[in-house]
């Protein structure tokens, strides 16, 4: 029987584990394929943004700012096709500053003919 402490308290174990001895030769081995793993990973750069400072929108509801975003996407998406590199800092402004039940809402509208923006 072996006595054990568990979250302070003594616990009671029928048997106790025995390790098994590890070769050298299997800790070698695994130790290189991490390393190789490592090496064969590029490093991912992450840059970490938001929408740049707009003087058209000043006070602290950004609300305005978001609408006219999404509005500026699909027009220029419009103009120039979705994938348009243009077009893509329109749409990663209104993507990180709308709220997805209002982007939902409004794509619905599009699609049914009944959206009160422009484009």
């Amino acid at each position: 029987m072996v006595l054990e402490w568990i979250f302070g308290k003594a616990v009671h174990c029928e048997e106790e584990a025995v390790a098994e001895p590890v070769e050298e030769e299997a800790v070698e081995e695994a130790e290189a394929q991490e390393e190789e793993a490592e090496e064969e990973e590029p490093a991912v750069e992450v840059k970490l943004g938001t929408t740049p400072y707009d003087p058209r929108f000043t006070t602290t509801n950004q609300a305005r700012h978001c609408y006219t975003r999404y509005n500026e996407f699909h027009k220029c998406a419009a103009e120039k096709g979705e994938d348009a590199e243009d077009c893509k800092f329109f749409q990663k402004a209104y993507r990180s500053m709308c709220p997805s039940i209002w982007l939902e809402k409004w794509n619905e509208e599009r699609d049914a003919g009944t959206f009160a923006g422009r484009y």
